[in-house]
């Protein structure tokens, strides 16, 4: 049986890649290997962070590069948007904590990480809502030695971005006893943008956007009570926000014309796209309101491409329309937001790109093909 394994001799970056192609990182580095380049990549930074960025987009999703005073970090879009995050996370260290009932909260200096998104970013909500889990092997296997929830065998993009930037991995918001002090992860597995899709018994299976919006608006109130609302109007205003979300919202759209042996209009993909990227925006207003001024957001990736959808190699056209005209609009929106709302800065991955080039020459990634 062929197989693909992907070695870990690789750079750093092409770990990065990797990750964001399968939706996590596998951690095979010896200890030692992985946190050198880390250490070195953190270094890099100038104090002064980012002077200019530009509006040039992607050919196919959109998205900001940044240009920092120590020129470009590599030539991957990936390296860009960490680079900025970090730009965003950095703040001097406070360990002074407050606790507010089960709410372990940091001096307000300290910036907080908040996730939001589905199963490429899920640490572990899914084991709170789910019949179906991720706990048997090979899940963390890699890494933590056992499995957590994450979709993956060792390490998900927000772990790595949480590392880079010197905070702990951030817990899932669901989680019993867990320490919010540099924020909370609110993703799960199966998410979706829009509420038509949790119904009925479904609905007890994942987390909605409007859920983890929810969820947070809880956290904010606690902050809130806790430190008054001008020192928690500061540290969400200092907080970073990451989403990665709306593929689960055009595979279910998808699979309803299916059940009607058809593909959607053009049109009808439109329509669904506008929803999708309405109820986003929507959810950002909110957040301004609650102080959030940093947006970080991976886009949709290459869904009509995905293994158990393609078939003889063609992918579903109708499942990579869809993922290309909400990366459009997405970045139209947040531009849209950045310049009507004083104080918003985002940041795009165009994951779409990224991964349909690992599919397409694996590898130039050193992925190659074995027998076992």
């Amino acid at each position: 049986m062929a197989t693909t394994i992907f070695h870990c001799s690789v750079l750093l970056f092409s770990l990065f890649f990797l990750g964001t192609a399968t939706g996590c990182f596998g951690d095979l580095l010896q200890a030692d290997d992985q946190h050198r380049p880390l250490r070195s990549i953190r270094n890099s930074f100038s104090e002064d962070g980012f002077e200019s960025y530009s509006n040039q987009r992607n050919n196919i999703g959109g998205g900001r590069k940044f240009l920092s005073n120590g020129g470009w970090l590599g030539n991957s879009i990936f390296s860009y948007y960490c680079r900025f995050l970090l730009d965003m996370i950095r703040m001097p260290f406070n360990k002074k904590e407050v606790e507010a009932d089960e709410l372990k909260l940091l001096d307000h200096q300290k910036t907080l990480l908040f996730i939001f998104g589905d199963s490429l970013f899920d640490a572990g909500n899914n084991k709170y809502v789910r019949t179906t889990t991720y706990l048997q092997y090979p899940y963390g296997f890699t890494y933590f030695t056992h499995a957590t929830g994450r979709i993956c065998d060792g390490r998900i993009v927000p772990d790595m971005i949480a590392e880079l930037a010197n905070l702990p991995f951030i817990p899932p918001s669901m989680q019993p006893g867990a320490n919010f002090s540099y924020g909370a992860n609110f993703a799960c597995v199966g998410a979706t943008v829009l509420d038509s899709y949790a119904t009925g018994n479904s609905s007890k299976e994942t987390v909605t956007l409007r859920e983890q919006m929810s969820q947070f608006i809880e956290l904010a109130k606690k902050l809130n009570a806790t430190l008054g609302p001008s020192r928690a109007k500061a540290i969400l205003s200092k907080s970073v926000y990451v989403f990665s979300m709306g593929g689960d919202d055009y595979l279910q759209y998808y699979d309803e014309f299916t059940d009607e042996g058809r593909s959607p209009t053009l049109s009808e993909q439109q329509q669904q796209v506008n929803a999708v990227i309405g109820n986003l925006t929507e959810a950002l207003m909110e957040l301004y309101e609650e102080g959030a001024r940093k947006i970080a957001f991976q886009n949709v990736g290459p869904m009509g491409c995905l293994p158990f959808l393609a078939s003889n190699g063609s992918c579903v056209q109708a499942l990579l329309t869809m993922p290309i005209l909400h990366n459009k609009q997405l970045y139209e929106a947040l531009t849209s937001l950045a310049e009507r709302l004083e104080g918003f800065k985002f940041s795009v991955f165009d994951y779409f790109p990224s991964l349909l080039d690992r599919m397409q020459h694996p590898s130039d990634y050193g992925a190659i093909n074995h027998s076992v």
